[in-house]
């Protein structure tokens, strides 16, 4: 994806964020708007602060291996192709997103749990979720292109 393009996305899902988007919401839509996927946003609703607002697995991560799931995962249990494919972009998202912010769970990047941030200390989106989110879709992005170019 060129440049500009990527930074359009990005402005538009924190447009949806700003409306009231979790992160997991904004990353599963504006993938899913870049592979032309009809998928409902309401599948990763509860992944919103870490599952659930348990500050566990960040829901920009849990996002992207969704959209990823859907995209290429498998329809049928005897799929072991669909599986492993899936579970290998998976891997490298989770794997380079963790190396970018040095974690994987939403507490520790946060540095507190979701939602017990003082009102008022951050205005908008915090910025650490803006952060995993571009991750997150430039990850899932960057993956995909890789996996595309190959077949």
């Amino acid at each position: 994806m060129k440049k500009e393009r990527l930074i359009e996305l990005l402005h538009e899902v924190n447009t949806k964020r700003e409306e009231g988007y979790n992160c997991a919401e904004g990353v599963f839509w504006g993938l899913s708007q870049v592979l032309d996927l009809d998928a409902p946003i309401s599948a990763v609703t509860g992944f919103g602060g870490g599952v659930a607002g348990t500050g566990s697995v960040c829901g920009a991560l849990s996002g992207a291996i969704t959209i990823i799931g859907i995209y290429v995962g498998r329809t049928e249990p005897g799929d072991v192709a669909g599986k492993n494919k899936a579970m290998n972009i998976s891997r490298k998202i989770n794997d380079g997103f963790v190396e970018q912010m040095g974690t994987q769970l939403c507490k520790e990047i946060l540095g507190h749990m979701p939602g017990t941030q003082l009102k008022g200390s951050i205005k908008g989106i915090n910025p650490k979720c803006v952060q995993a989110v571009a991750v997150a879709i430039e990850q899932a992005l960057s993956v995909i292109e890789e996996i595309d170019m190959q077949e």
